[in-house]
């Protein structure tokens, strides 16, 4: 078994319905402690990357639903200047952490 997503616990609910509805088995837990009820779901490390798909083609078609345009952007941080891939605002790598401009986060932790 792998851990493929973790969030609100009535959201995971949302993808495992998603993933069901594909024939992806799948299993989840709660993750103690915290505010707000929060879960971990998990496939068979087998169905990993599928899971992951499936779900992206739902986020997918939840944008095109709304109108807008799908992009799939990155921020190269390794580069010595890069844009957000949230408000285009380009901005120098050293030592960001978020975007100057909209307050995306790119710090892994």
């Amino acid at each position: 078994m792998q851990i493929v997503f973790q969030g609100k616990a009535d959201y995971l609910r949302e993808i495992a319905q998603q993933l069901a509805a594909d024939g992806i088995r799948s299993t989840s837990g709660p993750i103690p402690g915290g505010w707000e009820p929060r879960a971990w779901l998990a496939v068979a490390s087998s169905e990993t990357q599928r899971a992951v798909a499936v779900h992206q083609r739902h986020l997918d078609r939840m944008v095109v639903r709304e109108g807008l345009p799908l992009a799939d952007r990155t921020a190269d941080l390794d580069a010595e200047e890069t844009e957000c891939p949230a408000c285009l605002t380009k901005f120098k790598t050293a030592g960001a952490t978020r975007c100057p401009e909209c307050g995306l986060n790119f710090d892994p932790r």
